[in-house]
């Protein structure tokens, strides 16, 4: 989602993910608070996802010779042919199903989005989410991600338009127009412009369940809401 400078596409890139090694490889032991030794093969660590996205694509092989035309011609190839491939040469990892695309996340997203904690799991939810579903190519998971996606952004908006108070704390407008704003919006039941309401809005812990995605786009909302009715009353 984010540009090559975007710090929280880098430090989404950082989460780690659960990996399990196809091969003995010497000299990464570290990984495995072993340093000088070898990691052994099906042993599982934890690694970034920016480079176990590379090390699932490149593949090893018992002969020396082959193994380095094999890294070669895969790393020519696009992720979505490596990781579809048939060919009988393993990556050097394969990536494990990481905490935060469990099912019983998976289950709580589709029972009701709005409720569940985003931050709690991962403040960079749907960052993360994102760069996965591109890895596999998975369509199921885009789907939900999807209607994750919309569903939040339906309340998030309908926080961000409860801007009363930050438009009217420093009296910008006269009460003659602040009066006509309540009177326009008093026959719409579902609308809250009291300055009581509106605060418990603020307040309310959905706000504290946003990954930093989210947070980005209340503020663009919140702020366009803010534009708008400052516009409009000027």
């Amino acid at each position: 989602m984010g540009g090559y400078y975007d710090i929280d596409d880098i430090l989404a890139e950082s989460v780690e993910v659960p990996c399990r090694f196809n091969y003995d490889v010497p000299g990464l032991g570290y990984l495995e608070g072993a340093p000088g030794k070898q990691i052994s093969k099906n042993s599982k660590v934890l690694l970034p996802i920016w480079l176990a996205r590379i090390l699932a694509i490149i593949g090893g092989s018992d002969d020396d010779d082959d193994g380095n035309e094999n890294i070669t011609n895969q790393m020519n190839t696009s992720m979505n042919e490596s990781m579809i491939s048939n060919s009988l040469v393993l990556p050097f990892i394969e990536l494990l199903t990481p905490k935060f695309i469990t099912n019983k996340i998976i289950n709580a997203i589709k029972a009701s989005p709005e409720s569940l904690d985003l931050h709690a799991i991962n403040s960079y939810f749907i960052e993360v989410w994102s760069k996965w579903i591109n890895l596999f190519a998975d369509k199921n998971l885009s789907l939900i991600l999807q209607d994750l996606i919309l569903k939040r952004s339906i309340e998030i908006s309908n926080f961000a338009s409860n801007i009363m108070t930050s438009v009217y704390s420093n009296n910008q407008f006269d009460h003659t127009a602040k009066n006509d704003f309540f009177a326009e919006n008093a026959a719409d039941d579902d609308a809250e412009y009291d300055v009581g309401n509106v605060n418990n809005n603020i307040n309310n812990p959905f706000i504290l369940t946003m990954d930093e995605y989210e947070k980005k786009v209340y503020r663009k909302t919140h702020n366009s809401y803010k534009d708008t009715k400052a516009w409009l009353y000027k």
